[in-house]
């Protein structure tokens, strides 16, 4: 089995827990990724990572046949049982490589829905028209299953046309492991002096970066004494990314503690009051799911991917996107009332015990598996009382 994706750090932050469970259960699993600094870290888990030559936001068509070519090149040499394609480059080329190679077992994992359908820019539009085609006849291929995150997605490809409702199947999420994420007992109802408010995500303009500093700005101008933390970093790959400009403007505000990306966030969740992302569209996500399986407070927005981990008034609050003034109230509403904000934190990991947590996930994603490859993929007994 080969699981392929366009970073090795996506394969290592969220698959890791499912690539372990199926090297437990005596698949001979491998991993198709360009290497990164996190390729290493696979490695030293015994997983071998084939290289893929591919840049996640070129668009040039000579490196885009490049990429093609090589991942034929892999399933070819490797003759996988069953590919599982995470991100859409690797759906994309992935599915045809995979008809190329005579692999027939295809899983394409749609992590969400890019600018390229959702953007309003007239390059969105011309760029969606014209790749439509070859989305289509990815996610409409035979034999092949399109797994979505949220519900909003899945319409939106069937309502498309792109794909079907026989081939479409609802997983949501990686998971996230409720023993590692979990409340630490110093931190339950009490606000910090001044209140630490953090923004747990790349710093990309699709993740709400202006509104909630516009959020912010009026909380200060009104006295209330809050702390930004940032936690994440500049996505040079991405178009919508900050400018180094940007984040230099941020580090100069003494109310501002930009973190950096960090790579355990326990410590920095239990650190925080309330946890704000108003993101314009998730797949579904991680970040979220994190914070509220610690019992922190959320504020996010009413859009897929964010409104699928928090209910309104029970575990958080959902606000309209790009709209800086309800930001803004909803972060003086649960500064204002810590005890709502316990409530709400309390109700948050009972949701992710209940629906989020990575042996759910994974057992779902297994499920699939099976379904596909038409046999059971059983752990394997672990051999008891042998001297």
């Amino acid at each position: 089995m080969l699981l392929v994706a366009n970073t090795s750090w996506y394969l290592y932050n969220f698959r890791l827990p499912l690539i372990r469970d199926l090297r437990g259960r005596g698949i001979d699993v491998a991993l198709v990724a360009p290497h990164d600094a996190y390729t290493p870290m696979l490695e030293a888990e015994g997983f071998t990572v084939h290289p893929w030559l591919v840049a996640r936001s070129s668009v040039n068509p000579l490196s885009e046949a490049h990429a093609l070519i090589d991942l034929l090149r892999i399933y070819r040499r490797e003759t996988p049982d069953l590919v599982h394609h995470f991100t859409i480059k690797a759906c994309l080329y992935g599915t045809i490589a995979a008809k190329g190679a005579r692999v027939y077992r295809v899983i394409n994992a749609v992590t969400g829905l890019g600018h390229v359908f959702l953007g309003t820019r007239k390059r969105s539009r011309l760029l969606r028209k014209a790749i439509k085609p070859v989305y289509r006849a990815a996610f409409k291929a035979r034999r092949s299953t399109v797994v979505f995150q949220n519900a909003d997605d899945q319409e939106t490809l069937i309502r498309l046309g792109i794909t079907d409702g026989e081939r479409a199947r609802l997983i949501r999420g990686s998971g996230v492991d409720i023993n590692r994420f979990k409340p630490s007992a110093d931190s339950a109802g009490r606000f910090h002096d001044p209140l630490q408010l953090l923004f747990p995500s790349r710093l990309i303009r699709e993740k709400g970066t202006a509104e909630l500093l516009q959020a912010c700005r009026s909380l200060w101008a009104d006295g209330v004494d809050l702390e930004l933390l940032v936690a994440g970093a500049l996505d040079s790959g991405n178009r919508s990314a900050l400018t180094p400009a940007e984040l230099a403007e941020l580090r100069a505000n003494h109310r501002i503690r930009c973190l950096g990306h960090i790579e355990d966030m326990q410590l920095v969740y239990a650190a925080s009051d309330i946890v704000v992302l108003p993101s314009w569209r998730e797949g579904l996500s991680r970040a979220l799911i994190e914070a509220a399986a610690m019992e922190r407070p959320i504020i996010t927005t009413d859009v897929p991917g964010c409104r699928d981990v928090v209910d309104h008034g029970i575990s958080g609050l959902l606000v309209p996107q790009r709209d800086a003034r309800s930001l803004m109230l909803a972060i003086r509403l649960l500064l204002e009332n810590p005890d709502l904000a316990k409530r709400f934190g309390k109700a948050a990991r009972q949701k992710v015990v209940a629906e989020f947590q990575v042996s759910l996930v994974n057992e779902s994603t297994l499920l699939q598996y099976e379904s596909v490859l038409g046999t059971s993929l059983k752990r394997k007994p672990l051999l008891r009382g042998l001297i």
